[in-house]
């Protein structure tokens, strides 16, 4: 009989083997010598924030870009402490555990990939003309103590659940024509990457979560409906705004209260959320939460 645990070094077995094949140096695999194309946007225009409010309709061409190449910064500087904090709670998981195993060896393998797209997302940052985005003190003091102390299932719960929701937006950027070149070669490589850590912590997950107490699994859902306020909140960086020269009270508000980015939110959610319904980590007072943010369809 196949166990859980047997599936698992499986699966880690074939990912490292995917990983030799298919991973990339973004030193040499990107071209950031290229020039910016004038006209291309830096995220799809759809996804902008203020996409379809009455602010954005009075922005000339040259303001929209620029708006588009702040906020792919700003989502990129959220990139770079998500990464961060996933590499610490991915190392902790290797900590203790049997290093000659598949497991604790693609682990690491993935450690050393989320350290390469960190420098990879701060490269480009540069590259378009943007300068980095400086994380909330609030969101700093709460990755101190996730990264110190947060528990395995959480780990794997949250990096699923960040990693799904910006692949769904990447796969759209690197897909997209009217993007900037750069911007395509980017989330093209973070997306091959970022798939093989999707598979392996949707496994991870399936072995751990029927094994949760009802407290513990409760526990999770808050935890994981805390990160989606997080996210929500950090969309509408004041700061963005003000770097493309738009009033960042007034934006926030006409962003917060754009319909469009609600159903964007739920774009991002669209593979994540029935899944952790599924099972189970989605539930309970956590549901409101998920509904508010838009992630959840009624």
């Amino acid at each position: 009989m196949t166990t859980a645990l047997d599936r698992q070094t499986k699966k880690a077995a074939n990912l490292l083997v995917a990983s030799a094949k298919h991973s990339y140096d973004p030193r040499i695999d990107v071209d950031w010598q290229q020039p910016l194309v004038e006209g291309k946007w830096f995220l799809p225009e759809r996804r902008i924030s203020l996409y379809g409010t009455e602010m954005y309709e009075r922005l000339s061409p040259e303001q929209r870009l620029l708006l588009s190449r702040e906020e792919l910064a700003s989502s990129l500087a959220a990139g770079v402490w998500t990464e961060h904090i996933l590499l610490h709670l991915v190392s902790r998981y290797a900590y203790k555990r049997d290093v000659t195993s598949p497991q604790v060896q693609f682990a690491l393998t993935e450690i050393a990939d989320e350290v390469r797209h960190m420098i990879m997302f701060a490269r480009l940052v540069d590259r378009i003309g943007s300068e980095f985005y400086p994380v909330a003190k609030k969101t700093q003091r709460n990755g101190l103590l996730l990264k110190t102390f947060a528990p395995v299932p959480a780990l794997w719960a949250m990096l699923l659940l960040t990693e799904e929701f910006f692949d769904r937006f990447q796969r759209e950027q690197a897909a997209d024509e009217s993007v900037q070149p750069v911007v395509r070669t980017v989330a093209r490589i973070h997306v091959v990457e970022e798939s093989r850590h999707i598979s392996f912590a949707r496994t991870e997950l399936e072995r751990f979560v029927p094994t949760l107490s009802k407290r513990r699994l409760e526990l999770l859902r808050h935890f994981l409906a805390g990160v989606v306020k997080t996210i929500r909140h950090d969309r509408y960086n004041p700061l963005m705004y003000e770097r493309a020269g738009l009033d960042p009270k007034a934006a926030v508000a006409a962003g917060r209260a754009n319909p469009i980015g609600k159903a964007n939110a739920a774009y991002g959610a669209e593979r994540i959320a029935p899944y952790y319904r599924k099972i189970g980590l989605i539930g309970g007072r956590s549901e409101k939460v998920w509904h508010d943010a838009g992630w959840l369809k009624d």
